[in-house]
């Protein structure tokens, strides 16, 4: 057996003096009485008997042991941990039954420093057993005394303790493991001697192997970025007086430069009697991700990913800030909002990638444009924001710095583009843009209102045919907030009854009733008749031109339906117009299915009239679902042809049934020798392709006949009728 060196030894109190042996005194007065020393024996035996029996029992090893070391006494707790007998165990060492001769050295050593001393002993000792290797731990008392006859002995009571102690040593490298695992550097500082001990974790945070480290606060203090030591230092200053924990973000550096973000904390946990400081301990984290990652969110929120150009936000905070710095200089600025003219046909003709590039080129020519003191930002989508300032103090002259600015951008957005196409192939594109602007001067408008302002402004360029330019007017607010409140009343003007379907007929060259259109009317209850020519364009952008559509088709599907019964109208049809953005949908030809079989109609009874705005939609899938609602049977006729982005490889791949010549074309036919022969070419070319050829907005008796002559098959215009409500229709053309 081997004996732990390290086994502490915690002295109790000794008693007052080493005893001297008794001295039997000899009384030879005594008389022999063979009974009573017969009983006092019994009482001997059974007073023994108990004794050992309170031993034995006893959980803990009790031993005597003489100071050869050798066994003199054992309870049943010993012989039972060494496996032997009473008879065995006495005269021997604990080295007999272990195999370990220097544990019976140690154990010998003990129990002769014990009579030296003659004081009662608490030990921490440990046994390790020679032939199995398991090593046991107790808590010795050890006390001292003299037999009957003299001689000196030491009773042991060892309470083994190994259960607590693997349990403390199990815990101990759990929180060993824990600290060298931790995703936290522990760092422990001894103050008097400024020496640092510090966890695996430590060194791989700061990346130098643990073997170089010299473990002194010099150290520490070397690695701080020398931009924060100053802060660092008092901060720890400030822990060691005790004003409060030590707690910093701040950066060091490694052996290399690499900067590292870290989070250094902790306080000091030791303190002499004068409340002098003795021991800190705390942790570093690295936060260096976390720092980057403030920072790349801190770019994304102040510029856009893609141009690099300044957002919406960064704008914001330098408009607010021009604003005051105007009002204080004296000076002016202005705002320009700016949107790309049909930058949807890019992305949906050329994809996504071109429109990017697009998008791009557009903010490095913008920025390539504008002064160092100007700004580019980038506001959403296709529109970008230009902030010029300062302008001239003067507003004639700020007005004319502007325009020379405005003349730039302008010029350098209608230059050629080179995109690619889907195929890889290169491509010129001519791109125009669509321009709004005010200039300001002084806090009268906040940042918000400028913006809304250059944005109205801008909206006006567009409806005026755009690539335009358009400074804010105040009546420009006016238009705007009828929109807005146009838009709003849309919604519920259904439901409330205000509108209606009103029918104009169409006629073949011989005035025969072939059809009718549905057109949709509005009567406002504050604005009156609002012309369709207002109030579809809102809902095109609202998106409420899918509900309206809905309603239309419900209205003519009844109608048809209702005319079943009428002989004069049971085999006429009904036009209805169908919005692009209907067409955009994936469920309406789901949708439209499920309206026919709900009404029981025949399909050739309903005829969709779409405009050219759905070439710029996404062809292919417009394509499929138009040849999807022919095979269904309605009829598609393709309105206002000649106006839009109509092409004939368009034409040859949908799958219409019917042309209607824009009512342009039809107004100058008598007077217009182009126009004449722009229709002349329409109808024969309509003819050619397997068409019926519609003519709208027919007033007069000359543009009939010259109509008639070119072939043209169907009539609609105020001429021969103008739209109706459904009633007077009905009870016109409804008798046969």
């Amino acid at each position: 057996m081997s004996v732990n060196p390290d086994a502490q030894e915690l002295p109790d109190a000794p008693p007052s003096g080493a005893p001297q042996a008794p001295m039997p005194d000899m009384d030879t007065s005594l008389t022999f009485d063979p009974l009573a020393l017969t009983e006092r024996v019994k009482a001997l035996e059974e007073e023994n008997f108990l004794l050992r029996m309170l031993v034995d029992t006893h959980p803990d090893i009790m031993f005597v042991k003489d100071a050869q070391g050798l066994f003199r006494f054992a309870n049943q707790t010993l012989i039972d941990f060494y496996g032997t007998t009473l008879e065995d165990i006495v005269g021997r060492e604990d080295s007999h039954y272990t195999g370990n001769t220097e544990q019976g050295h140690f154990f010998r050593r003990s129990v002769q420093q014990v009579l030296n001393k003659y004081e009662r002993e608490v030990i921490f000792e440990d046994a390790t057993d020679g032939e199995t290797g398991e090593v046991n731990h107790f808590r010795s008392i050890k006390q001292p005394f003299h037999s009957p006859q003299g001689t000196g002995m030491v009773a042991v009571l060892a309470h083994n303790i190994t259960t607590q102690v693997r349990e403390h040593e199990r815990k101990n490298r759990q929180i060993d493991h824990i600290y060298d695992t931790s995703l936290e550097g522990f760092w422990d500082w001894s103050i008097s001697d400024s020496q640092v001990t510090h966890n695996r974790r430590w060194s791989q945070i700061l990346e130098i192997p643990e073997s170089e480290l010299c473990n002194s606060l010099d150290e520490f203090a070397a690695m701080l970025h020398p931009d924060d030591t100053p802060e660092v230092m008092a901060a720890i200053e400030d822990c060691l007086a005790g004003k409060t924990p030590y707690y910093h973000r701040h950066r060091m550096l490694n052996r290399e430069g690499k900067v590292l973000w870290v989070i250094d904390k902790g306080d000091v946990i030791e303190r002499g009697r004068d409340g002098t400081p003795l021991r800190m301990i705390g942790s570093i984290t690295d936060i260096t991700r976390v720092v980057e990652s403030e920072a790349l969110l801190h770019q994304h929120n102040r510029f856009d990913s893609l141009t690099k150009l300044a957002n919406r936000c960064s704008l914001i905070d330098v408009l607010q800030q021009t604003i005051i710095t105007t009002a204080i200089r004296g000076d002016h600025a202005a705002l320009v909002f700016i949107d790309l003219d049909h930058f949807k046909k890019i992305n949906d003709l050329l994809g996504h990638a071109a429109g990017d590039h697009l998008l791009i080129e557009v903010a490095h020519r913008l920025s390539s444009q504008v002064r160092s003191t100007d700004m580019v930002a980038r506001f959403g989508g296709d529109e970008f924001v230009i902030l010029l300032q300062p302008l001239s103090a003067h507003e004639s002259d700020a007005r004319r710095e502007f325009e020379d600015v405005m003349r730039k951008l302008q010029y350098a957005l209608d230059q050629p583009y080179s995109l690619t196409g889907p195929s890889g192939q290169p491509l010129e594109h001519h791109s125009s843009a669509s321009m709004g602007s005010i200039i300001f001067h002084g806090r009268g408008l906040c940042a918000e209102e400028l913006i809304r302002r250059a944005d109205i402004a801008m909206y006006c360029a567009k409806d005026a045919g755009r690539n335009q330019r358009v400074s804010f007017d105040p009546s420009m607010r006016v238009e705007l907030e009828r929109a807005v409140q146009l838009e709003h009343d849309l919604r519920s003007a259904i439901e409330l009854g205000q509108m209606w379907i009103e029918l104009q007929p169409q006629f073949d060259q011989y005035q025969q009733l072939l059809g009718a259109e549905c057109l949709l009317r509005w009567r406002h209850p504050t604005y009156g008749m609002i012309s369709p020519f207002e109030f579809i364009p809102l809902a095109e952008k609202s998106l409420l031109i899918v509900t309206l559509g809905d309603w239309v088709l419900e209205e003519a599907c009844t109608l048809l339906t209702a005319w079943e019964s009428i002989p004069a109208l049971a085999n006429i049809h009904l036009s209805i117009n169908v919005s692009a953005r209907q067409i955009d949908n994936p469920s309406y030809v789901d949708e439209m299915v499920v309206t026919l079989a709900r009404h029981g109609i025949a399909p050739q009874r309903l005829q969709l009239e779409l405009t050219e705005s759905v070439f710029v939609c996404d062809m292919p899938t417009t394509v499929g679902r138009m040849h999807q609602l022919n095979a269904l049977g309605l009829s598609l006729s393709l309105d206002d042809f000649g106006t839009g982005f109509s092409s004939l490889t368009y034409i040859k791949q949908l799958p219409f049934s019917e042309l209607k010549i824009d009512r342009s074309f039809i107004n100058d036919l008598e007077h217009d020798v182009m126009d004449y022969r722009m229709v002349e070419f329409i109808v024969h070319l309509g003819h050619e392709l397997g068409m019926r050829v519609v003519a709208e907005g027919v007033e007069t008796r000359s543009q009939m006949d010259h109509l008639v002559t070119m072939g043209c098959d169907v009539i609609q215009g105020y001429l021969l009728a103008k739209p109706m409500p459904v009633t007077e229709f009905i009870k016109r053309h409804g008798v046969s």
